[in-house]
């Protein structure tokens, strides 16, 4: 499970890493279109509204399954050594902090994703429907509450381990 988990991590990776090389040369050439060419392009702005959305959010999952984010490290390399119990307090709160939130931000977005559907709302210039951009946000976050929930079942497990 663990390879099969690393397999589909690394492959994430590859793709948002083609996807923001995408985005590197629609911005550039938005830039060179509005200031040298003296062309609109408002398709760009809306495409790479889209891909930001879709990159930062499951992104941010994938880094929060690998312990990326932004954390006080420097209080927790402290405790890590010395004090595994009060490390393993820290991230609880981390991760119970993080299914709270995140799975308040889900729930409302299945309301405004299942609106979206309903109603057919589009963007403005490329038409595609608008739920697809929110839909990387309700992924995103639900995959963090998915995790967070296996990284407090895995803190249970590192505590009956330090305890013994």
């Amino acid at each position: 499970m663990k390879n099969a988990l690393d397999k589909f991590v690394s492959g994430l990776n590859f793709i948002f890493g083609i996807v923001g090389i995408i985005m590197v040369f629609i911005a550039t050439y938005a830039v060179l279109a509005r200031n040298v060419l003296i062309v609109s392009t408002p398709w760009s702005d809306e495409l790479l509204k889209l891909l930001f959305v879709w990159s930062i959010y499951v992104g941010s999952a994938i880094l929060f399954m690998n312990d990326g984010l932004i954390s006080l490290t420097l209080v927790e390399d402290g405790y890590k050594e010395k004090k595994p119990v009060v490390y393993g307090v820290l991230k609880a709160i981390q991760y119970i902090a993080a299914i709270g939130i995140c799975g308040l931000v889900t729930s409302q977005l299945f309301t405004i994703v299942g609106t979206q559907m309903n109603t057919g709302e589009a963007t403005t210039v490329l038409k595609y429907p608008l739920w697809v951009m929110n839909l990387g946000m309700l992924l995103g976050l639900a995959l963090i509450v998915i995790l967070g929930v296996v990284k407090l079942i895995g803190l249970k497990e590192y505590f009956v381990k330090k305890a013994a």
